[in-house]
């Protein structure tokens, strides 16, 4: 195996890796709506960002930062920009139908707090 293949299997892992905890937290957060193909999504859009940074050091330092740092965090960012563009509209499907609590602040909770 060459340099770039070992490069990208690093970083191949290190986002597999670190998107289970990563996707986790983000449910947590705010709670997905979607069917199984909006969690895939959103579980590749986050295993993609999480790649970039390290894509661009590990492939900068090792390979070279024009011949793949640079390219790698590129398409990383772009891969994770289409998996949650695909995320959003099988979202945006999925909440139509859903009322959503809406915390938003009323007058009255604003005449209540006398600021």
């Amino acid at each position: 195996m060459d340099k770039s293949a070992i490069v990208i299997l690093i970083i191949v892992v290190f986002s597999v890796v670190g998107s289970f905890p990563a996707t986790k937290i983000s449910s947590k957060k705010e709670k997905i709506y979607s069917s199984t193909l909006g969690k895939i999504f959103h579980h590749i859009a986050v295993g993609a960002y999480i790649g970039v940074a390290p894509a661009a050091l590990l492939g900068s330092l090792v390979v070279g930062p024009f011949k793949l740092g640079i390219p790698l965090a590129l398409t990383g960012l772009a891969l994770s920009f289409v998996m949650l563009l695909l995320y959003a509209l099988e979202e945006r499907s999925a909440r139509l139908g859903v009322d959503l609590d809406d915390n938003a602040w009323t007058q009255e909770d604003a005449k209540k707090s006398r600021l």
